[in-house]
């Protein structure tokens, strides 16, 4: 589940005592859920969300074919705005990411790891199982996008895009076979460990797209 919270453009002046209220829903690399906006300003407007969703990605390193499972938990802080008091704006804010990952690794061959170099057979190693975690909890975001407002009350449209910094990512690899407690192969598994995680590295930067509906009232 993800709790975002962001600001978002109003094409009507806002009146301070009586701000401007809409209800959206929403999805995106963060995950699916609903949002709540209330204008602040004509430039200015807070937005909180929930939502989640559950993803897989597959990759290979070295003698090994993983498959990821990713449960998608966000808590986006967001200040948006909009420097000409137009639909486009710029947001800077924080992500609360508590993202849970698991791999899998499966031989390519389908009946040999090959390890640092070395083969080992499907049978002496069972499954290679690891959990990700990534350095950073809470990440930096920056992001730009589009809104579009109606005037009273009824149905609008936004965009956003963006990264957020979540920092370096570790999986701790683990073998479930008759060999994983063995000193040589667990050598040449850390090995393989550093090669998984050199990929993962490339989720430093992780991409933030919303897109959605908001009704106002």
């Amino acid at each position: 589940m993800a709790l975002i919270v962001s600001a978002s453009f109003s094409e009507a002046s806002v009146d301070e005592k009586n701000p401007i209220v809409a209800l959206g829903l929403e999805a995106g690399s963060t995950g699916f859920g609903g949002s709540l906006w209330v204008t602040v300003s004509d430039q200015f407007v807070v937005n909180m969300a929930m939502g989640g969703a559950d993803q897989s990605a597959d990759y290979t390193t070295g003698g090994v074919d993983y498959t990821g499972s990713v449960d998608l938990a966000n808590s986006l802080a967001v200040l948006e705005w909009h420097p000409s008091g137009g639909r486009f704006h710029l947001s800077a804010g924080m992500v609360l990411a508590d993202n849970a990952v698991q791999v899998v690794g499966r031989p390519l061959e389908g009946t040999t790891y090959e390890l640092d170099g070395v083969l080992y057979p499907a049978t002496l190693v069972g499954s290679i199982t690891g959990d990700v975690e990534w350095e950073e909890s809470i990440a930096p975001y920056l992001g730009l996008g589009f809104s579009k407002r109606t005037r009273g009350q009824g149905w609008g449209a936004y965009f956003n895009a963006g990264v957020m910094y979540s920092g370096s990512a570790a999986a701790v690899l683990e073998a479930t076979g008759l060999i994983a407690e063995e000193p040589e192969f667990l050598s040449h598994l850390r090995v393989e460990e550093r090669e998984l995680n050199e990929e993962l590295d490339k989720f430093e930067l992780y991409p933030v797209v919303r897109a959605g509906l908001m009704y106002r009232f």
